[in-house]
């Protein structure tokens, strides 16, 4: 793992900073395991599985037919990327409207540091891989399978620019100000915890950075609005008021509001101050 990158994170455990503080740095293979990233202030460690650091601990089985469930469901993880999220997204929005949106708004130059929540197998990551060289692509995942299909995709594709890592946004593992995009696309919804997700993508956001987010409102034909209704009541989905999510991020300290919708879907752009006083 790149230096630049160790750099970045933080103990999702005890929140120490590394290498440089004494957070995770790499341990080598020995008696103690096979490698990982070691903690040098708790001593919590964190495995790599194929590759792939494992950030968000003990991996466990989900509750079936959740939403977790199905991010790890196999047949579903093979024909995410070619059926189910576009499928799913037509109902609502439109899959490649989206990423136009998001590769748009997100504006990534070279040598940017860019970090993709909830990246799954890495559709949107990749759109950024390019314009940020030779600054670090990061994506972010609680779904070990999504990942390994996203890390056999990027050996396929012989795109190295991007780092994949197992991690949990409600055990953020990221210092303040150490990247300059951050994007999150078809997760906000879903997320129990939003305005803490918000909080600590503004903290390790550098000043000026940006957040771009994609995500879908409430709305739309009768239908439209029964399922919505069907799934807010499952516990599945979040659906957004119009001028909700302006306001949660306005919480969080964000400015300068921008948004595209197409039917329930919207991508929005907000930005950090570029001066501002201390960290919240």
């Amino acid at each position: 793992m790149k230096a630049s990158i160790l750099k970045k994170l933080v103990c999702p455990v005890c929140f120490a900073r590394g290498p440089s503080g004494r957070g995770p740095a790499l341990a080598k293979a020995g008696k103690a395991g096979p490698p990982a990233l070691a903690c040098r202030q708790c001593g919590t460690r964190f495995p790599f599985i194929g590759g792939i650091v494992n950030l968000a601990g003990e991996i466990t089985r989900p509750v079936i037919f959740s939403t977790q469930w199905a991010m790890e469901f196999e047949p579903l993880v093979a024909a995410y990327e070619n059926l189910w999220r576009p499928s799913l997204t037509h109902c609502i929005s439109n899959l490649q409207w989206e990423m136009k949106m998001s590769r748009q708004l997100m504006n990534v130059a070279s040598g940017m540091d860019v970090l993709d929540l909830a990246c799954g197998t890495g559709n949107f990551t990749r759109l950024f891989s390019a314009a940020a060289q030779p600054g670090d692509v990061i994506g972010i995942d609680l779904s070990l399978p999504m990942l390994q299909r996203g890390q056999r995709i990027l050996r396929e594709e012989k795109m190295t620019g991007i780092t994949l890592m197992r991690a949990d946004v409600t055990r953020w593992p990221f210092a303040s100000g150490v990247f300059d995009r951050i994007h999150c696309a078809g997760a906000l919804h879903l997320f129990p915890d939003l305005e803490d997700v918000l909080k600590a993508v503004y903290r390790s956001l550098r000043p000026g950075g940006c957040f771009v987010g994609a995500t879908y409102c409430r709305g739309g034909d009768f239908v439209t609005q029964m399922v919505q209704k069907i799934a807010a009541d499952a516990s599945w989905i979040r659906w957004f008021e119009p001028q909700e999510l302006q306001s949660l991020t306005r919480w969080a300290g964000f400015t300068g509001w921008e948004e595209r919708t197409f039917r329930q879907g919207i991508v929005f752009r907000v930005q950090k101050p570029a001066f501002q006083g201390a960290e919240v």
